[in-house]
């Protein structure tokens, strides 16, 4: 497993919303140190409503792999999504097809992938 590369908030930032990060769907996802990883195609919410995972379509042209990566920590700028990890622990993380239900097993294996 990889080891995740962390953010630090800012003392007093508020976190995004759910409706902030709706309004990324579509943008491009970098990662932590600027490196493209695809476009974010979907949020996915945890039991209580609120944002838990990113959909991430990798690729440059749609046919690429889905891959879910942790909302914690993301932000948006400069029209980009911007993710508290490297492409190399994004690209590691286990492939799901983009309609696939959240099981606890994948749960469980992505909280693993991403040390959470």
């Amino acid at each position: 497993m990889a080891t995740a590369r962390t953010t630090h908030r800012l003392h007093g930032a508020t976190a995004p919303s759910l409706a902030d990060a709706q309004s990324w769907i579509g943008s491009r996802v970098t990662d932590s140190l600027g490196s493209g990883l695809g476009r974010l195609d979907d949020v996915w919410v945890d039991d209580s409503g609120e944002p838990a995972w990113l959909l991430i379509r990798e690729g440059r042209f749609g046919g690429g792999k889905h891959r879910l990566v942790p909302f914690d920590g993301a932000t948006a700028g400069g029209g980009r999504v911007w993710l508290p990890y490297e492409r190399d622990v994004v690209r590691s993380s286990p492939v799901i097809r983009g309609a696939e239900p959240l099981t606890p097993v994948l749960r469980n294996r992505l909280r693993a992938h991403y040390d959470r």
